[in-house]
């Protein structure tokens, strides 16, 4: 009796440090499957698995530490956390792997890289960009959100805007700003969220959040980029490629419809 007592003191001084919620970028759910790792480079604290599927590090020393995130269907993710006097808590979205399961509704690009050489080409980087208006996520709903802004306010919803989602914040008319940005944190349910990074832009009411889904090539140089609820049944993205040492970038315009696979095939690029 006397030694529970002791464990269940020495429990309650632990203090939480860090909160890692991992979630699946398609469904905005917990990953698939039971294979999930998170792991802080730098301690020899061990995550505490919840069953919401986050993840708690307790008694850290204030720093910053380099997180890695393994999960058996998804790309590896690596993220740096500064972590301070008060508990951090930070979003890890994972991008399934063309191994994924894919629901049959799923609206997917497949194709497979390769340098002129014909060899395959790993890990470029892919971002694609829902260009149809009927495809956007959200509205800015304030007058104007300046430059130098860390919170959005936003309405007209047409599906949930999470922590860790990207976008394109594009404004309207002829010769808008646009920019990609990054929600950090949800700060007020369907209204008001931070961002990642600061405005490098000003945009008026009505600014349009356009999903944007990232991922990169396999080493057999295969890809696949999946739509998250877009409820629009046929839309066009822009698709940017980056690879190489010297950040070469292709822009392509892709078809896509809902249900459907859009098949580029083999996409050659050269490589400086």
């Amino acid at each position: 009796m006397e030694h529970m007592e002791q464990l269940r003191v020495s429990h309650l001084k632990s203090r939480v440090s860090l909160v890692v919620g991992v979630v699946d970028s398609l469904t905005s759910q917990s990953p698939l499957g039971n294979t999930t790792t998170v792991h802080l480079e730098g301690t020899r604290s061990k995550a505490i698995r919840k069953t919401n599927g986050s993840y708690i590090f307790n008694d850290l020393t204030p720093g910053t530490y380099l997180a890695t995130v393994t999960s058996e269907y998804y790309f590896q993710e690596q993220v740096r956390i500064s972590i301070g006097s008060t508990n951090a808590i930070a979003v890890v979205q994972l991008s399934p792997k063309p191994s994924y399961p894919f629901s049959p509704g799923t609206p997917l690009i497949r194709m497979m890289l390769h340098s002129s050489a014909g060899t395959p080409l790993q890990g470029a980087e892919l971002q694609a960009v829902v260009l149809s208006e009927d495809g956007a996520r959200a509205r800015l709903m304030t007058e104007q959100a300046e430059r130098g802004s860390e919170e959005l306010t936003l309405g007209s919803f047409t599906g949930g805007v999470l922590a860790g989602d990207t976008y394109l914040l594009r404004g309207r008319g002829a010769k808008a700003s646009e920019e990609v940005i990054r929600i950090a944190e949800v700060l007020e349910h369907q209204k008001r969220f931070r961002l990642r990074d600061k405005l490098t832009k000003a945009y008026a009411r009505g600014a349009l959040l356009m999903p944007v889904q990232m991922t990169r090539s396999t080493e057999r140089g295969e890809v696949v980029i999946a739509f998250r609820g877009n409820r629009i049944p046929d839309f066009t993205a822009d698709l940017m490629i980056s690879y190489g040492s010297a950040s070469q970038q292709v822009i392509k315009e892709v078809a896509v419809a809902e249900g459907a696979t859009t098949n580029l095939g083999t996409v050659c690029l050269t490589q400086l």
